[in-house]
């Protein structure tokens, strides 16, 4: 079913109450947002788009994301949420891996937006659309309400987004998400968390991510709740939405509950009102979400782990679980899941509480890459590799032990080592280079570049100056960290040993 239909009630039954506050305080009503969703699936069906076209959503976290994803669904389309920090090569390349049929963007973004039309073949002005000016959606340059089709009929299998994110080769890679998906995450979201209508959500992570778009915001709409949304992170800017509106509801990384924790304006604010936080993105410590949950008064904090891959949340706790350190939590309703030994040629259960890969498979699991020719690669009898290591007690509690590959998660962000260590490669000063993750108390990882220098002379300000002119990759993956050697720990095969190297910068 289209997940479109989902909301079509909802936004009928609930009217002229308050659905989502925009950036700058506006409300907008479920009759509102119904209009909004009704005119842009009647642009996209004047331009003849529709059942599974692909239409990019290049959009700043605004009230005029909803309607626009919405609003693609409606049409039979497929979204495709764009991450708006990457850089213009990266933009480049999503683009012409999509092939999207449309454009919806941001008055924000034009320039961007006409550069990209010299480098996406078939993406033009005639395509483009750009529903969002200063924080308000654009009805005026849209057909009338009246003019939308009804939702198209989809199928369960048929897919609802593409949603992108970086893989271990460093290209971001499609993830198709379908109607079943979208569909089963909601209903896990509110189900684990007990949304409500009576709930206000105040989303402060991207809405181009599972867990802005599927966590924070269409939940408590599906539900008939208020979704507050903030145009970009400032803890102080959060504590003051969540007082404001009584907030109920409220997800963070790790990055943004230090950030609140360091900023007094912060805690001058009244948050008791928030009965549920979750977090997630990259590790915390148990002494961030104590400290955190006292200094903001919040009733219970929910860890949310998921990923691209699994449509958003798949593992968490109830308020009555315990936390402690580690902590994942139980495979939601709508996976299966096994804890594989990770030395094994084929898939071998491990016992409780030995360590092994978390594998699942379920309704919010994707079926696969936009590319296909990366799901052998990620998927083994139908079974999704999450690369997570983990060990499952006795109960059926996960906890998390480590990555099985080299992804550095840094604020909240997939960064892989090999596309920062190709772009520092370039550097004439650098003999050699490998990039990994160290501790970092705000972003979780801090991206670390160990370098072999050919200039003697060089220094990580030199570093640091080349990138912002030459890298041409988003500015999360800057090494935050630069430390020079003078040569790489090796293993038996000659690969550089990261474990070691990582050890000896850490010494």
């Amino acid at each position: 079913m289209n997940a479109a239909v989902r909301f079509d009630h909802r936004m009928a039954e609930r009217g002229d109450e308050t659905a989502v506050v925009d950036t700058d305080g506006t409300e907008v009503t479920y009759a509102d947002l119904d209009r909004r969703t009704r005119q842009v699936a009647a642009w996209l069906a004047e331009q003849g788009l529709g059942t599974g076209d692909r239409v990019a959503v290049y959009l700043p976290d605004t009230a005029a994301y909803l309607p626009t994803v919405l609003g693609v669904w409606r049409a039979g389309a497929v979204a495709s949420p764009i991450n708006t920090r990457f850089s213009v090569d990266e933009l480049a390349y999503t683009l012409g891996d999509l092939e999207p049929a449309a454009l919806l963007g941001s008055d924000a973004f034009a320039d961007t937006v006409d550069g990209l039309h010299d480098h996406v073949d078939g993406l033009d002005a005639s395509n483009t659309h750009l529903v969002e000016r200063d924080g308000a959606f654009r009805s005026g340059d849209l057909p009338a309400a009246d003019a939308a089709p009804d939702p198209a009929r989809r199928l369960d299998e048929a897919p609802a987004v593409v949603m992108y994110t970086s893989g271990t080769t460093g290209r971001p890679k499609g993830v198709v998400q379908t109607h079943r998906n979208v569909g089963a995450q909601l209903d896990v979201n509110v189900t684990a968390f007990d949304v409500t209508r009576a709930d206000t959500s105040v989303v402060s992570v991207p809405l181009f991510h599972v867990g802005g778009l599927y966590g924070g915001a269409l939940p408590v709409l599906l539900e008939g709740g208020t979704v507050v949304v903030q145009a970009a992170w400032d803890a102080a800017g959060w504590a003051e939405l969540v007082e404001r509106h009584g907030a109920t509801f409220t997800g963070l990384i790790p990055t943004m509950m230090l950030d609140a924790l360091n900023t007094d304006a912060a805690h001058e604010r009244d948050t008791t009102s928030l009965t549920r936080a979750v977090y997630g993105g990259s590790p915390a410590t148990e002494e961030t979400l104590d400290r955190f949950q006292q200094v903001f008064g919040v009733g219970s904090l929910h860890n949310y782990y998921g990923q691209t891959e699994n449509t958003g949340l798949s593992v968490t706790f109830d308020a009555d679980t315990e936390r402690r350190p580690g902590l994942l939590g139980r495979p939601v309703p709508a996976v299966e899941h096994r804890v594989v030994d990770v030395t094994a040629d084929e898939l071998v259960d491990v016992g409780p509480g030995e360590e092994g890969e978390l594998l699942l498979r379920g309704d919010i699991i994707t079926p696969g890459y936009w590319d296909s020719s990366l799901d052998a690669d990620y998927f083994t009898d139908g079974w999704l590799h999450t690369d997570d290591v983990v060990r499952e007690d006795e109960d059926g509690l996960l906890y998390y032990v480590d990555r099985a590959d080299d992804m550095i998660i840094s604020g909240g962000e997939n960064v892989a080592p090999s596309e920062v260590e190709n772009a520092l490669q370039e550097h004439p000063g650098v003999e050699a280079v490998a990039v990994f993750g160290t501790p970092h108390d705000r972003w979780g990882e801090a991206v670390t570049a160990a370098v072999v220098p050919a200039d003697p002379d060089l220094t990580a300000d030199d570093i640091e100056d080349w990138w912002a002119e030459n890298a041409g990759l988003a500015g999360y993956k800057r090494p935050r960290r630069v430390e020079f050697v003078e040569s790489f720990p090796r293993t038996a095969t000659q690969k550089v040993d990261k474990v070691s190297l990582r050890e000896q910068v850490l010494d």
